[in-house]
């Protein structure tokens, strides 16, 4: 009997920690990161403000907490993780356009990524920084297993997949915020957003082919 009490127990806990983590996500996409604030969540989330210090030790372990669960890059290291550091494939030409195709797939759909991306880069924020640094620790893993195939190449990898990644940014952020094309394209069309994705594909192709290797 005692040990479905405890299960219980733990279960609320995960559950209160999981409406506490939601209620960032609502704030953020209804009134901006601005208006996440204690008093707020709590109100959102209909639980008591200690909870926020007595689960996460503050407000900025719960945007913590909140980030990881959404942030493209922190999910994508999770899966890899889960199935160990051998998980990591080739850094190929089709591993490569998978990620950042996936990358711009995520970013359009998310709304909660597309308010993260333009707070991290509106205002600073230790939290938000951190979780920059994070996700340069999944690049690091990916470049220094991608400089093998590099290293004897003109090709700077890492300044244009750096490129690449700023483009999808802008791109997907310039669509939802204005409404408005990039060079006469539309990327909230399937049509627009295919050309965008084929483009995509022949720039990394040609980026692995510029540096010697047959496609």
């Amino acid at each position: 009997m005692a040990r479905r009490v405890h299960q219980g127990s733990v279960y609320n806990k995960e559950r209160t920690k999981k409406k506490l983590i939601d209620a960032v996500g609502r704030i953020l996409i209804r009134e901006g990161f601005q208006n996440i604030k204690v008093n707020k969540i709590a109100a959102v989330s209909g639980l008591s403000k200690k909870l926020i210090y007595n689960y996460f030790g503050g407000l900025e372990g719960l945007i913590k907490a909140y980030l990881e669960q959404v942030d493209f890059w922190k999910i994508e290291e999770q899966k890899l993780d889960n199935g160990g550091k051998s998980a990591l494939p080739e850094i190929s030409k089709d591993f490569m356009f998978q990620l950042l195709r996936d990358d711009f797939e995520y970013l359009y759909e998310s709304a909660e990524m597309q308010k993260i991306v333009l707070w991290g880069i509106s205002v600073k924020n230790k939290t938000l920084r951190e979780l920059s640094d994070e996700r340069e620790e999944l690049g690091k893993r990916v470049f220094e297993k991608a400089d093998a195939f590099f290293e004897n190449s003109q090709v700077d990898f890492r300044a244009t997949v750096a490129i690449l990644v700023s483009s999808i940014y802008y791109m997907v952020l310039h669509a939802k915020t204005s409404g408005s094309r990039m060079c006469g394209i539309d990327v909230s069309t399937k049509e627009g957003k295919e050309r965008v994705l084929k483009a995509l594909e022949r720039l990394i192709g040609q980026t692995y082919k510029y540096a010697g290797y047959a496609l």
